[in-house]
């Protein structure tokens, strides 16, 4: 009976487990992650009696979860896999409808401005017609800066869901340490026996670690999990735990970086995170929102930089120079902040770099790193990020400021103490979009005309025809002045094969040009180019005459003659040639000029060396002419030794037969013009005068000294200057009318009115014009006295003028006076040297450096910045003028150019303007195509691998339903042979009774 009763009552605690299993089951058959149960049942060991082996009941082996472990793993990767592409995909529709709609995107602005810009072409006359223009191009702006705006936020929102993200990270990671030490006690309180329940519970924490980043887990003993981040950062270890943590990036503080934390130690991981959704919205950082905030930023400058460009090649409404259209691309604000150090720099933080753009359209849409990676603290690369790819190896001079250009821009190390190990991240397009700005305000100030324009001679007697100039290039010295070309040019055909360009300041007496360009070859029949092009050859050019503090005293004989100086102290000129393949150095020996040697001797030594070409050209001005108010004694005045203010009689032979006979008290600069010009002495010496009424300029074409000596009464004299005025530019708000000499001006009202000149061998300085002038001999008086404060040594005093465009010059002048019946006084004026060098030859100047050349000389592109041509066939005789075009309201030729702007291909020599945007319009649509596909068929994917994870380890209602009944059935059963073995049991006690 024992063995009945304890067969029954096995069984019946067999079936109670197996009910409590199903309905275990079925109560958790909505808990997400729980795996299906099942309890392991197997007959207890039979026992022997009289030879016969008996069954002795059941026994419970086990109750385990029904899991498949591969597709478990499948289903993490899988969920991984469709939370990055899905963020991925969510992020970058919003941009893609960003970019694409019209009412936001930059391409309907592009058409407006340039729809704009069409019709002040066809209307240069129309002042509304540019203020329209005006607004629709700061409609471009404002979409840049809209898109600029919303992707900026958007990368502060990216900022956001990373810490928050990364929080959750840090917290599944917690917990599942937690589980691990539940599990692993569990496991050993039950002899090795896995606790069921709990192992779900992970697996739901590794499925939701999945949603966020990609894991990889092992297991090590006791069902206990180690689970790895990125490049295997262990994030948990077995019951231990780190952590990662968002903070600002150390290159680019604005972007979050995300870190590794163990212990003491942190490691930036950023670029590790793969998968999830912390995956996924990184991928859409760096494959999105980053060529995004490039690509605009990159567009933006070039439209920035070329529009600019070509509006400085016109004239404006008023006949002035065109300004920057848009903002200046290389302010130091923006210059600095293309750049950023690592914080992990050495010590102290002290290294000044910026970033300069040289050629929009060469730069790239990528991102690059400047890096010292020794072995000393001067050699640095730099590398592009995009593609891997070293731009540049080299090594700091020692001697700041130092630069290298890459791909467009240059680096340009300004001071600092840089350090091995030294990292910056550089950004020549990031932040640019945003920083498209208009610089005119005006409708006035849209430069619409050509600067230049070509005429023939009304008396021509050939067929040539001139064509209207092509200005490429205003920075040369023919547009130094504002609103003026210095000079004017003559284009005269000597014969109908050749020709010469000359100086037409004095359209009565042209002259040579510095450095001269005398009978070139023509082509009759066809187009002729007529001025040279850009050969790639370099110009230096010398200060030129030093004014002295006072004329130099000749004391009557029998006194030894004194010999004024021009002043010229020694000076050491070397001329260096760069192998153009090596890159190496060689310089010739050093050419030391003598004290007070005439500029045509120092052209001619130059020219003697290799490379070299150099000219010389002496320039002197008289103004202000005056008699003595009680004239006692004639006033003589001589020129290089010749006297200019004799009498002679009808037979003369010293002068032209149309020559000025009659010598006027006091002098004026028609007379002494007329006297140099009519001289046979001074056409053999290559001298000539021009004057335009209010003061005469000698000028010597060979470079020779100018000698001046004057005599007679004491208030007898003129002032004298170099001929160099120094313009003073614009570097604050501009007056809203342009200034003249005969009326005030009230700079107490707006600006800052602010502007900077050069002296030369000086430097730099500025004033600042804040006083309200009555008048225009006021505002003279005033600005003279804002000059003398500013810090310059001069000679003499400052003559200031106002030109009809409005352009303040001045120019230092000083008394010469003859000296009664006490000898003469007398000045000598040296000449300004122009050195040709050709390419790969450069000038310089060792120290000391004198009142020659500039310490640091800086050579410019010898070319004239613009273009002409002559067809036809020519006579000799034949003249064309080229003069600055004072026409800024009919005329539309610097319009037209800028509207062929919007066809050029000028965004990496290869896309337009709306080409460059269609093209990350429709880069961006492509990722998020594939994206959105990726998501489709990943989600998919996920959706089979849980179904069959489900029909594994899911529970099935119907299934467990059955089971129900069955081993309720089994356990009434067993209650049954329970009874039957109680009712034997109480027979055999009957019996025995």
């Amino acid at each position: 009976m024992a063995d009945i009763l304890s067969i029954a009552i096995s069984g019946l605690r067999a079936s109670q487990s197996a009910l409590t299993v199903t309905g275990h089951n079925i109560t958790n058959a909505g808990t997400e992650g729980y795996s299906r149960q099942v309890i392991n049942q197997s007959a207890n060991s039979p026992q022997n009696f009289g030879g016969v082996w008996m069954g002795s009941g059941v026994g419970i082996d086990s109750v385990t979860r029904v899991y498949d472990q591969f597709l478990t793993q499948q289903l993490w990767r899988d969920t991984s896999i469709y939370n990055s592409f899905d963020t991925l995909a969510t992020n970058a529709e919003q941009i893609d409808s960003l970019l694409a709609d019209s009412g936001t995107g930059v391409q309907p602005g592009l058409e407006r401005m340039f729809g704009a810009l069409q019709s002040v072409v066809d209307d240069p006359a129309s002042l509304p017609a540019r203020a329209v223009l005006l607004s629709e191009s700061q409609g471009l702006v404002d979409r840049f800066a809209l898109i600029s705006n919303r992707l900026q936020t958007q990368n502060t929102i990216i900022n956001g869901q990373m810490d928050v993200m990364v929080g959750e990270i840090n917290t599944i990671s917690q917990a599942i340490a937690e589980l691990n030490e539940q599990i692993q006690f569990a496991t050993a309180a039950a002899q090795g026996v896995k606790p069921n329940d709990l192992l779900d519970k992970r697996d739901v924490l590794v499925k939701d670690l999945a949603k966020l980043v990609d894991v990889t887990v092992v297991e090590q003993d006791d069902s206990v999990w180690n689970i790895a981040v990125g490049n295997g950062q262990p994030l948990v270890v077995g019951n231990d735990f780190n952590r990662l943590e968002v903070d600002k990036g150390a290159q680019d503080p604005a972007r979050s970086d995300i870190y590794f934390v163990a212990g003491s130690s942190r490691q930036l991981v950023t670029s590790a995170m793969t998968g999830g959704q912390l995956g996924g919205t990184l991928e859409f950082r760096n494959t999105v929102l980053d060529p995004v905030l490039n690509g605009l930023g990159r567009m933006a400058l070039v439209i920035n930089q070329t529009f600019n460009e070509q509006h400085k090649l016109g004239i404006d409404f008023n006949g002035r120079t065109g300004d920057n259209y848009f903002s200046d691309i290389n302010t130091p604000e923006k210059a600095y902040n293309r750049i950023l150090g690592d914080e992990n720099n050495a010590r102290p933080n002290d290294r000044l770099v910026s970033i300069h753009i040289k050629d929009a359209g060469a730069l790239t849409t990528s991102d690059y790193q400047l890096e010292f990676p020794g072995p000393d603290d001067y050699t640095f690369r730099v590398k592009r990020i995009s593609d891997g790819e070293i731009m540049a190896t080299r090594a700091l001079s020692g001697d700041f400021p130092d630069s290298v250009e890459v791909d467009g821009f240059e680096i340009r190390f300004e001071a600092g103490s840089f350090r091995q190990g030294d990292d910056f991240i550089i950004m020549p397009t990031r932040k640019e979009s945003s920083q498209l700005a208009m610089n005119l305000t005006r409708p006035e100030q849209v430069a619409i005309a050509s600067a230049v324009t070509g005429e023939a001679a009304i008396g021509n007697r050939g067929n040539a025809s001139i064509g209207q100039p092509d200005v490429y290039d205003t920075s040369t010295p023919y547009f130094s002045r504002d609103g003026e070309m210095t000079p004017p040019l003559l284009i005269r055909f000597t014969s109908p094969t050749t020709y010469d360009v000359l100086d037409n300041t004095d359209p009565g007496n042209p002259i040579p040009l510095f450095p001269p360009l005398m009978n070139q070859t023509y082509i009759p029949g066809i187009r002729n180019d007529i001025l040279p092009q850009n050969e790639g050859k370099t110009a230096f050019t010398s200060f030129g005459g030093v004014l002295p503090m006072q004329p130099t005293y000749q004391a009557p004989p029998p006194a030894a003659p004194v010999q004024s100086v021009n002043g010229f102290f020694p000076e050491r000129i070397v001329i260096s040639q760069t192998d153009p393949v090596t890159g190496k150095v060689t310089s010739q020996p050093t050419l030391i000029t003598r004290a007070n040697a005439s500029a045509k001797e120092i052209a001619a030594e130059l020219s003697k060396r290799p490379g070299v070409e150099a000219s010389a050209r002496t320039t002197v001005e008289l103004s202000d002419f005056s008699a003595d108010a009680n004239p006692f004694q004639p006033l003589s005045l001589r020129v290089n030794g010749v006297l200019v203010t004799d009498t002679l009689g009808p037979n003369q032979t010293k002068y032209d037969k149309d020559y000025p006979a009659e010598v006027p008290d006091p002098l004026t600069p028609d007379f002494v013009a007329d006297r140099i010009n009519a001289n046979f002495d001074f056409q053999r010496m290559g001298l000539v005068a021009q004057s335009d009424g209010s003061k005469v300029t000698i000028v010597a074409l060979n470079g020779e000294d100018v000698n001046l000596e004057i005599s007679g009464d004491n208030g007898d004299g003129f002032r004298v200057g170099n001929g160099q005025d120094i313009i003073l530019r614009e570097t604050g708000e501009a007056p809203y009318v342009p200034l003249n000499p005969f009326e005030g001006y009230n700079f107490s009202e707006g600006g800052p009115y602010n502007y900077e000149f050069d002296v030369p061998g000086q430097g730099t300085f500025r004033i600042n014009l804040n006083e309200n002038y009555a008048t225009g001999a006021d505002m003279l008086n005033g600005i003279r006295g804002k000059l003398e404060d500013a810090g310059f040594n001069f000679s003499g005093d400052l003559d200031v003028a106002i030109s009809e465009r409005g352009t303040i010059s001045f120019q230092p002048r000083i008394d010469m006076n003859a000296t009664g019946v006490n000898g003469s006084s007398k000045l000598t004026m040296g000449g300004q040297l122009k050195v040709v060098t050709d390419p790969g030859y450069s000038l310089s100047i060792e120290p000391p450096g004198n009142n020659l050349f500039p310490e640091a000389p800086v050579g410019e592109p010898l070319h004239f910045g613009f273009s002409v041509g002559i067809d036809g066939s020519p006579q000799a005789g034949d003249q064309f003028t080229l003069d600055f075009n004072s026409d800024g309201t009919s005329d539309s030729r610097n319009g037209v150019a800028l509207a062929g702007l919007q066809n050029q291909d000028t965004v990496g020599g290869n896309a337009s303007y709306s080409d460059s945007y269609s093209m990350i319009v429709e880069e961006i649509g492509s990722i998020t195509s594939r994206a959105q596909i990726n998501r489709d068929s990943s989600e998919v994917l996920l959706r089979n691998t849980q179904t069959s994870v489900d029909s594994i380890s899911g529970v099935n209602l119907d299934e467990e339903a059955a089971a129900l009944i069955k081993f309720e059935l089994a356990y009434n059963a067993n209650a049954q042979v329970i009874q039957v073995a109680r009712s034997i049991f109480d027979t055999l006690i009957n019996t025995f009774r």
